[in-house]
């Protein structure tokens, strides 16, 4: 198979051409851009998912790229095909520092190539109608056609197909590389076989072979496309120009370009413009056609540009002096730790004081604390049962170490007191009631009582003792009726408040399941029998599980496979907003005084929802976050790590884990989400839909943002556009947001400091797929994620002198966030 020559005969880095796909199979040093203007083509190329060969079809208006290193062959094209080929030249592409050739490039979404298209008539635009100006013009377009490819189609960052690494190890392809570096140099076929320990003949063989061309006349072909990029683009005189590009003197210069050209240098020079024309008309017969179709794709593009790009404008006065409402710190009460014995694993524990350094939580929220895998419960049977506090002493005593307050949920039910043999997660956790309620209730009060003896009252009045995980619904949680949890709650309450009525208590979270809500009913009963109720829980997921009609076995239904099988639904961007007004409401009707907390919080409670790991996560914590803070007293996310989960976990790094940190301790850009929110001031200057505008002192902080949600086809269970690799396609299809920010007020030196999140800047998951997706990440790979997970920050000084004026424009999943720290002087 050969290696595909291409000529660049204008002195520029591309080529296009027209249906000039060979019927051939051969290969490419650096990838093609194919866009078919008019019919059809059928092509053979590489697929590097499957590692086959893979025929495809490209109808009017597509675009394909054909990798570098990629077997491909033209197989059929319609009669009225009329299809462009754009080659890149190699050196170019290299000196771009993209690293071009160890990439794969792919073209998922069809439907969306608006500014590639774009682009790409730009570059066809010069190519054809510019001159003199060509080599200026075609840069301009092309760096930013090689910038959106690399950024927007990259799969892979590192190539590993077979294919690839032979070539890579190919002598030919290695003595190409060397002369496409050094052309300019005294480079000979001899020196450079003995540079390479082989024989003069045998390369020279293998090179022809290869590229049809020998070693000299490709040599020659380097130097001369050079000599024409500097005697059409520039002002130097011809031997200045002969001997930069690598000719030993004027006369070698001449004897090379006479055998392409049949004016010398100046004439060529000269009559440029017309040479040009007579070439494309050659080339492409009516070029007309070409330019009116390339004009109609740019302003087509550049009109509805100028209408999509959302502004939001704001002027926002800086008083200092004023009163101003107060943040409310929601977000910060209380993260999930999954089980107590999740908090025993040394791995989610140094998470837990990396987390704590950052962020600074107030509460760890755990459940399972009377699991039997924590051997509380000694004992043949409830009458001769003693309690052993030694891992429960543990537990806590690392949480109080790093500066957090137990959430304490109260379950499950050890077995030696269970009712039933129901276990529910892959760890089996039992969730009947009690056989006797007395037991439960003596382990209650022994589990307090020791406390309270360890730690002192004055601090356990201060955490949240949550009666069991939550509301019964079909099973899940509560293997018993809802009546039976009414009283099982009102019995613990009461217990726990004899104890000392200055504990905090309150019931199971209210999940909705099926769209079902027991809370006006479970607080009327509490409210009729007069039972403590210090705060009330709720967990606010977006997805929805269907509807089930059979009766579940919920021993298979925490098994892996079971959510392969679940395709979920998602609620309205703003359901997080209004069910939590709607269930405030309902307190306030019974417990006006108690807090509503959040227990359990994230766009799917699925443990290996593929959206999670994405940059849309960012978006998605801050928006609902600030818009919830005055609805809620505590939003506790769901979870604080990957490790943490009720079904097995799955040996992708970014699995789609509820964690903030992946299972390899790598922050997503759900991390940071909450790294900015934990860094507002406590004053609240401005909020409003995009951004929030926040004072601490003199210093002041901006959250600014363009937040795009799940699409209409996602939201109603259309998994055919997500898998590991490609999930960015399930959202809606958001415009820039263009935000101009003028603050008034500001007087005096500030160090700005602004910080960058989207797809390329904090987000772990795009940069796993940059270097390659690796199944498995060493531990080299591992630090490198770690630190380039981190926002991309840029830092200067301000002398300012009462006015800050701020511009940006925002992609969907970006945002920013600016400090302005006030600076003194000695």
């Amino acid at each position: 198979m050969i290696c595909e020559n291409i000529n660049f005969e204008f002195g520029v880095p591309v080529k296009i051409s027209l249906n000039s796909i060979s019927g051939k199979k051969h290969f490419n040093r650096s990838f093609k851009l194919i866009w078919v203007l008019k019919g059809t083509i059928t092509f053979e190329s590489h697929n590097f998912y499957s590692d086959t060969e893979e025929v495809s079809n490209l109808s009017e208006e597509g675009i394909e790229i054909i990798n570098s290193f990629s077997p491909f062959k033209l197989i059929n094209q319609s009669e009225d095909a009329k299809f462009l080929v754009f080659e890149f030249k190699n050196k170019y592409l290299k000196d771009f520092e993209l690293e071009f050739e160890d990439k794969i490039f792919h073209i998922n979404d069809s439907k969306n190539l608006g500014k590639l298209r774009y682009l790409a008539a730009l570059l066809a635009k010069n190519y054809f109608k510019e001159d003199y100006q060509l080599y200026g013009k075609i840069k301009a377009s092309l760096d930013e056609l090689l910038t959106l490819v690399n950024k927007k189609y990259c799969i892979y960052n590192q190539r590993q197909d077979d294919f690839f690494n032979k070539k890579q190890d190919d002598i030919v392809i290695k003595v190409m590389k060397r002369i496409e570096e050094d052309y300019n140099l005294n480079l000979t076929l001899n020196s450079i076989a003995d540079e390479f320990h082989y024989n003069s003949s045998y390369l020279s063989e293998k090179f022809k072979s290869l590229l049809q061309i020998n070693f000299t006349d490709y040599l020659d072909k380097l130097r001369l496309e050079k000599s024409l990029q500097e005697l059409l683009y520039t002002n130097k005189n011809i031997n200045q120009i002969a001997l930069e590009s690598g000719f030993s003197n004027i006369k070698s210069f001449y004897r090379v370009f006479n055998k392409h050209f049949d004016f010398s240098p100046v004439k060529v020079k000269k009559n440029y413009p017309r040479l040009k024309k007579d070439f494309l008309i050659e080339e492409f017969g009516e070029i007309d056609f070409f330019i009116i179709y390339f004009n109609h794709i740019i302003r087509s593009y550049e009109k509805k540009e100028s209408k999509r790009k959302e502004k939001l404008q704001k002027n926002v006065k800086i008083d200092l002096e004023q009163k101003h409402q107060t943040i409310n710190l929601i977000w910060q009460k209380l993260i999930n730790a999954g089980t107590a014995q999740s908090i025993m694993d040394s791995n989610l524990r140094k998470q837990i004081r990396d987390l704590q350094q950052q962020i600074s939580f107030e509460y760890l929220r755990f459940e399972g604390i009377f699991n039997d895998d924590l051997e509380i419960i000694k004992g043949n049977d409830t009458k001769s049962i003693n309690y052993n506090w030694k891992l429960v002493d543990n537990i806590f005593d690392f949480i109080l170490e790093n500066d957090l307050k137990p959430f304490i949920v109260l379950s499950f039910m050890p077995k030696l007191m269970a009712s039933k043999d129901k276990t529910i997660f892959y760890y089996q956790a039992n969730f009947s009631p009690p056989e006797n309620i007395d037991d439960w209730l003596n382990l209650i009060d022994a589990f307090i009582i020791h406390l309270i003896n360890r730690y002192g009252i004055k601090k356990i009045k201060k955490w949240y003792f949550q009666v069991w995980t939550e509301f019964p619904h079909r099973g899940f949680h509560w293997a018993g009726t809802k009546r039976e949890y009414f009283e099982f709650y009102a019995a613990t309450a009461k217990k726990i408040k004899n104890i000392s009525s200055e504990i905090q208590v309150g019931p199971a979270s209210e999940s909705f399941l099926e769209g079902k809500i027991i809370s006006e009913e479970f607080l009327k009963y509490a409210a009729d029998n007069d039972l403590p109720l210090d705060f009330y829980s709720i967990n606010l997921y977006h997805n929805t599980i269907p509807l089930i009609e059979e009766e579940l076995d919920l021993k298979d239904f925490y098994k892996e496979s079971t959510l392969e099988n679940i395709k979920f639904k998602f609620k309205e961007k703003n359901y997080s907003i209004k069910m939590a007004e709607k269930i405030k409401a309902i307190l306030n009707n019974y417990y006006p005084k108690s807090e509503l907390i959040t227990t359990r919080w994230n766009v799917s409670w699925n443990p290996k929802e593929y959206i999670h790991d994405t940059a849309f996560m960012t978006n998605y914590i801050v928006d609902n976050a600030l818009k919830l803070q005055d609805k809620l007293d505590g939003l506790g996310y769901l979870n604080l790590s990957d490790l943490i989960s009720e079904w097995p976990i799955n040996e992708l790094p970014f699995f789609g884990g509820r964690g903030l940190i992946n299972t390899e301790g790598i922050k997503k850009s759900a991390y940071y989400a909450y790294l900015i929110l934990s860094k507002l001031g406590s004053k609240i200057i401005e909020q409003g839909d995009n951004y929030i505008v926040t004072a601490e002192g003199e210093d002041i902080q901006i959250i600014v943002y363009n937040y795009a949600y799940l699409s209409k086809s996602y939201q109603n269970a259309d998994y055919s556009l997500i898998d590991e690799f490609e999930r960015y396609q399930v959202f809606q299809k958001k415009d820039p947001l263009e935000f101009d920010l003028k603050l008034f007020n500001l007087s005096g030196k500030y160090k700005q400091s602004r910080y960058f999140l989207n797809r390329d800047s904090g987000s772990a998951f795009d940069e796993w797929l940059k270097m390659g997706a690796p199944h498995e990440l060493s531990r080299h790979e591992i630090k490198y994620l770690k630190y380039k997970s981190f926002p991309d920050l840029k830092v200067k000084y301000l002398n300012l002198k009462g006015e800050l004026e701020i511009n940006t424009v925002l992609e969907a999943h970006s945002l920013e966030f600016i400090i302005l720290r006030k600076q003194f002087s000695v």
